[in-house]
């Protein structure tokens, strides 16, 4: 008796250290760096990176990186690896980007419409994503989303192509020029070739010119040399399927792979959506987002001979019919990323608190993924019924 109980003691301990060495545990990134992290020019740091029990010390460079989401106490990152490596899985690549997603309390917004968008087509380009805990020198900072840096090299652009070109949030489908811009000697924030060595102003403002000037005859004519319908479609379809309303007149990159290519969309910054504007507001729908302030859209629509509203409703239903634009599959990517998020979130919250003075409410975690299925399930419904009639 005495030994069969030593013997299940002994089991017991055995299968608690054997669960407690297979738990699961996100990958971890540790900053090491002498001074604060700025946000005007990189500067040289240490990345301690631990995954799946291995650590790599990486010699990098790093600034902090946002607009209006630099008012926030966490902080996003740009890190750029002195080597090529591969954070979380994903491909390697030295440039990347280290997200803080403080103001989505599900951490999906972003990665769940890049996946979509790219789930769509094969061309349709958005960074491939995954999650990690962050700390610097040592002080833990929250649950982040390492994110694929949007650039040529990611993107595919051909390099030996004098027409290949690539502009992030460009203000195209303003009229009059804007008074203020992020770089007043880039207007256009060319980010490929780098505008000192070739500058593609010239190009882009011929296009705006087409956008805003041609009569309707050549606009239906020549617009297929601009840009790629299908892909304007996809877009189109993921803003108005997420309520994106942020991503319309900016918060995309505009590209061109090679000169026998037209320009293309891949998305970027897409937490505004699915139940959620301006920062963390709730829109449940009743703020629709005006796709018509972008010329181009409104054109394409308006201007019956192009047959964009026949291709859009087309396209429509084909991903309605894929299961693509459905409420199992958003069911499916928030299941998927729940099972990652869930080892990080409880932390990241007791560091960042779910009711602090910049959210409009308190929902927790599990309240915020409830709204979005919520959101999803009322905006399909409308959805068919709107399309339908452009």
């Amino acid at each position: 008796m005495y030994k069969s109980k030593i013997l299940i003691y002994i089991y017991i301990i055995f299968l608690l250290f054997n669960i407690s060495c297979n738990k699961k545990q996100l990958p971890s990134i540790n900053i090491e760096k002498d001074n604060a992290i700025g946000w005007k020019n990189k500067e040289a740091c240490k990345i301690i990176y631990i995954s799946e029990g291995k650590q790599h010390e990486i010699p990098a460079k790093i600034k902090c990186r946002g607009g209006s989401s630099s008012k926030y106490g966490k902080h996003s990152f740009s890190l750029e690896l002195d080597y090529k490596f591969s954070l979380g899985n994903l491909p390697k690549d030295d440039d990347w980007i280290i997200n803080a997603s403080y103001i989505d309390k599900t951490f999906m917004r972003h990665k769940i419409s890049y996946d979509i968008f790219k789930q769509m087509s094969d061309k349709n380009m958005a960074s491939l994503c995954t999650y990690t805990n962050l700390s610097v020198n040592g002080n833990y900072k929250g649950l982040y989303i390492i994110m694929e840096e949007m650039n040529a090299s990611m993107l595919g652009i051909n390099k030996d192509d004098t027409l290949s070109m690539l502009f992030k949030d460009p203000p195209i489908f303003y009229e009059k020029k804007l008074k203020y811009v992020q770089d007043s000697l880039n207007y256009y924030h060319q980010k490929y070739p780098k505008i000192y060595i070739d500058n593609k102003t010239y190009y882009i403002e011929r296009f705006k010119r087409f956008l805003f000037y041609t009569n309707d005859i050549t606009f239906t004519k020549e617009i297929g040399n601009w840009v790629d319908i299908e892909n304007v479609i996809d877009w189109h379809i993921l803003l108005l399927f997420s309520n994106g309303g942020d991503g319309i007149m900016k918060n995309f990159y505009l590209y061109k792979i090679d000169s026998q290519t037209p320009f293309r969309f891949g998305i970027w910054d897409c937490d505004h959506s699915f139940g959620r504007d301006g920062d963390n507001e709730l829109n449940m729908g009743e703020k629709e987002l005006n796709w018509r302030k972008s010329i181009l859209l409104k054109r394409l629509v308006e201007i019956k001979e192009t047959g964009y509203s026949i291709k859009l409703k087309e396209r429509w239903q084909q991903l309605r019919k894929l299961n693509i634009v459905s409420i199992e599959n958003i069911e499916w990517h928030v299941n998927q990323n729940d099972q990652i998020i869930k080892l990080g979130i409880d932390e990241n919250f007791e560091k960042w608190p779910i009711n602090y003075k910049w959210y409009y409410d308190s929902n927790n975690y599990k309240e915020e993924l409830d709204l979005m299925i919520k959101f999803v399930t009322k905006r399909i419904t409308m959805l068919d019924e709107y399309i339908n009639d452009l």
